[in-house]
């Protein structure tokens, strides 16, 4: 496998970037080649070694080098950590991508607290970036695609009934959306050919639901805009529940349901085992 390079960017290389390499090569392990530099290197600070002897992370060939250094090589991701590196960015332009994060500098104040505060910021925000991209891409939809999808107002309920549901029936959706059967059918044909949904057949009965293949990245998406916005589907949630002789999916024992998402497959396998109880 080749290993993802990436460069943490900041004006001293002396605080930030340092703890943003080490905490990045700790939580990476060998997906990512982690480098920092800065474009006025300082010296790294005494408190990061502190910092890292603490959280038990390596601080092994930590060093401060100027972004000059490294002009010439390419990078798969650089990440500036400061407004002064991010509008020196030139230097690095052929990279697959430029991101900012913007942290202010802990050497600002005396003691390491401030230091320990930075430290717990950067794990958090490289946890969700490892999250968000230890995956392929989708080859079928990108971040525009996406938020057009979701700019319709109903294929955005259907989007949300189903983060809450798990799976769901044409009927039910058609039900609860007070809308035609031809118009629902019409909005998930085309949310499974964006490859946000897929079907599964029981029997005469088609449902809905997110497919294991979908990117991280979106079912974050996803999930943000639901826990952000809990009384959107309201009106719908109360109208599902009030559906007489509902037939939810099954698990069935001829079907492997390998298109499921696992949040879906472990949804079923918790119905079947409250069943057998």
């Amino acid at each position: 496998m080749i290993m993802k390079r990436i460069l943490f960017l900041c004006t001293g290389n002396s605080a930030r970037s340092q703890l943003a390499e080490a905490i990045m090569r700790d939580m990476a392990g060998d997906e990512y080649m982690v480098m920092s530099a800065g474009m006025r290197p300082e010296g790294v600070d005494p408190r990061v070694y502190e910092v890292l002897d603490h959280m038990k992370i390596s601080s092994d060939h930590l060093k401060s080098v100027t972004a000059e250094s490294y002009q010439d090589q390419h990078f798969d991701v650089v990440i500036t950590l400061c407004d002064k590196a991010s509008n020196e960015c030139e230097l690095f332009t052929d990279s697959d991508a430029l991101i900012h994060w913007d942290f202010k500098d802990p050497k600002q104040q005396a003691g390491s607290e401030s230091f320990f505060e930075t430290a717990e910021q950067l794990k958090s925000k490289i946890a969700l970036f490892l999250l968000l991209n230890g995956e392929q891409t989708s080859p079928t939809i990108g971040p525009v695609e996406l938020f057009k999808i979701m700019s319709d107002p109903l294929r955005l309920r259907i989007l949300m009934l189903i983060e809450d549901e798990y799976a769901l029936s044409v009927s039910d959706l058609t039900k609860v959306l007070e809308v035609s059967q031809p118009k629902v059918s019409r909005h998930l044909a085309l949310l499974r050919d964006a490859g946000i949904l897929n079907d599964h057949r029981e029997g005469q009965w088609i449902y809905y639901h997110f497919p294991t293949s979908l990117p991280k990245w979106i079912t974050h998406v996803l999930a943000t805009v639901r826990n952000g916005n809990s009384a959107m589907i309201n009106q719908e949630k109360i109208r599902l529940m009030q559906l007489k002789d509902r037939r939810k999916p099954q698990l069935s024992k001829s079907h492997t349901f390998s298109g499921l998402s696992e949040k879906y497959q472990h949804h079923l396998a918790k119905k079947e085992l409250q069943n057998r109880n």
